[in-house]
């Protein structure tokens, strides 16, 4: 489903990512791992188009246009940052809401000579963000500000519009960072359950059983470079990746 290829991001003289190719299969979890500082959000920035990078990025066997957030949104690829990027001024369901990128008929001229098909789009939109809260559990937060909820919660309504906008591939960066035990159980349940929704997850993240239990496969970087890349038994016993956290001997 998601496939980079040579991947590389420069800033200035310093290579945050260097050449690294990846594979995501249909409804694939797929970690990404490493120390602080080995390029994995920079990573998610070159595939999401944040930043210039060389390389190519496919989905589906299309290639994306690099450098191009709202194309490559567009195609189906969203992303959740590392911690959540809320409006405050507005509810928990407008906030979700927002990532619906149905534009049919919202012309001026559609607004006036086609009200009815106007509010079927916007009806079907309501009700795309409300089952969105729905699957992660807030729907009774609905009308409620962001800044009343706990940031286990935020975190479950950033998730909650990415899901809204009814995406092919879902970029989470450090999903359950900030998370207590229970929630962080409660997020594997839900993007367990999404998985089945035939979505594919690229996966940030730092707490190993997170990642153990979610994830099929895992890729380790470290500076910039793959170093590993297999089943979590695999990945955990192999040599480059103890030295990457631990140091060589």
């Amino acid at each position: 489903m998601l496939e980079t290829h040579q991947v590389t991001v420069r800033f200035g003289g310093v290579v945050a990512v260097n050449g690294v190719s990846l594979t995501a299969a249909a409804n694939d979890v797929l970690g990404l791992v490493g120390p602080n500082g080995s390029g994995k959000s920079t990573l998610l920035n070159a595939i999401t188009g944040v930043v210039p990078a060389s390389g190519t990025v496919t989905l589906d066997g299309h290639e994306l246009p690099m450098g191009s957030p709202q194309r490559i949104r567009r195609r189906g690829v969203m992303r959740a940052f590392q911690s959540p990027q809320l409006f405050i001024e507005l509810d928990v369901f407008d906030n979700v809401l927002l990532a619906d990128g149905e534009r049919s008929g919202k012309s001026i001229v559609a607004a006036t000579l086609r009200r009815r098909a106007l509010m079927r789009c916007e009806r079907a939109r309501w009700d795309r963000a409300i089952a969105a809260l729905e699957f992660v559990g807030l729907a009774d937060r609905l009308h409620d500000s962001p800044k009343s909820l706990s940031y286990g919660a935020r975190r479950l309504v950033e998730l909650a519009r990415v899901i809204a906008a009814g995406p092919k591939v879902i970029l989470l960066d450090e999903p359950a960072a900030g998370l207590n035990g229970a929630e962080t159980n409660h997020l594997a349940t839900i993007l367990g359950r999404l998985r089945e929704r035939d979505v594919t997850m690229l996966v940030v993240e730092h707490k190993i059983d997170f990642v153990d239990r979610l994830c099929d496969r895992i890729v380790v970087l470290n500076q910039g470079v793959k170093v590993a890349e297999g089943t979590p038994h695999e990945v955990w016993r192999d040599q480059h990746v103890i030295d990457a956290y631990l140091g060589s001997a």
